[in-house]
């Protein structure tokens, strides 16, 4: 097996691309640097919510493993080049991977493969650019995330949560495992909002609908002038409603069903959650600005807020994902192997 650092060339670009896909997985690998393991590989499962690549390598000690590599979803990897034959069992292959954090662990995350003929391929970055007379004149559209999702990974944040005792023992007690991903269940806003994946806005006079690619998600925003329903009644994507402070669209969410990661991964939600957006289209319609603010008494002493981008795609193609539970409980069952 070849093992080595990256260069810092590399690895700078390497990381750029990395956090916007490595939305669960940075508990068990090491996203400040990269190795490379070379081997054969055993098998490819261009399946969602993600993608696994296993590879055989042969042991400094003369014996041999295989390393379980993990990628984004298959939209995400379509996009980026690859299909159900970009490799098969049997080809040799060397692989930049984000290396486990746990020494002796073979396991990590997929970053650039190379051929036997020259050829490479990337699982975090690449496919076509944004068209340069591509220009929206409202939030109507498609729009591709192109947001730092590590801002709600709190080991990746620079500023630490304010937690209550409650949240810092959900912070302590996390490992992964209670990510409701792992049932097909999706994120809920700000997190969702915040993915490298395909977002559809359809705008009227009375409603936003949001159409997200993610695990299918969707979310309505009322601009009809309603309140929110009594606090009984609780929505797993919560109740929206929105209003127009000149160019921007204001969103006021609450009445979420209690989420095991509604806040931020680490972090669940409960009956207070509420959050508030902003979706500012720039001047030259290429852009939305993502602003966010969250609050839930329950499991932080103070608001927490943040930003993110879209960016205007009317050339992609929002694909569905349809989850495959098993290859989604495949993370927990690694957590629980390893520990």
């Amino acid at each position: 097996m070849r093992l080595r650092t990256l260069s810092a060339g590399l690895f700078a670009t390497a990381v750029s691309a990395g956090p916007a896909t490595a939305h669960h997985s940075n508990i068990q690998f090491d996203l400040t640097r990269m190795i490379t393991v070379e081997g054969t590989v055993t098998r490819y499962d261009f399946r969602n919510p993600h993608v696994y690549l296993y590879l055989e390598t042969a042991e400094p000690d003369g014996t041999t493993a295989v390393w379980e590599l993990e990628a984004t979803s298959t939209p995400n990897m379509s996009r980026r080049g690859w299909t159900p034959e970009t490799v098969a069992p049997g080809d040799h292959l060397a692989i930049d991977i984000y290396p486990p954090r746990r020494e002796g662990d073979h396991i990590g995350r997929l970053g650039l493969l190379y051929f036997d003929d020259g050829s490479t391929i990337s699982a975090l970055s690449g496919g076509a650019e944004a068209p340069a007379t591509a220009r929206a004149t409202s939030l109507e559209g498609r729009w591709y995330g192109r947001s730092f999702l590590g801002q709600m990974q709190l080991d990746r944040v620079e500023v630490p949560w304010p937690l209550t005792t409650k949240g810092e023992a959900a912070r302590i007690a996390y490992d992964g495992t209670q990510n409701p991903q792992v049932d097909c269940i999706p994120m809920t806003a700000p997190t969702i909002m915040l993915y490298t994946t395909v977002f559809d806005f359809t705008l009227s006079d009375t409603r936003i609908d949001i159409a997200g690619e993610w695990l299918s998600f969707e979310r309505t925003v009322w601009l009809d002038g309603r309140d929110h329903p009594p606090a009984t009644e609780r929505f797993p994507q919560g109740h929206s409603v929105g209003h127009w402070e000149g160019d921007t669209l204001v969103i006021d969410s609450r009445n979420f069903t209690d989420h095991a990661a509604g806040l931020s991964f680490e972090i669940p939600s409960g009956a207070g959650k509420h959050v508030v957006e902003r979706l500012t289209l720039d001047d030259e319609g290429k852009n939305v600005h993502y602003e966010f603010t969250i609050e839930d008494p329950e499991y932080l002493t103070a608001p927490v807020s943040g930003e993110g981008r879209w960016e205007y795609r009317p050339d992609l193609q929002r694909q569905q994902i349809d989850c495959d539970r098993e290859v989604a409980r495949r993370f927990t069952e690694r957590l629980h192997q390893v520990e």
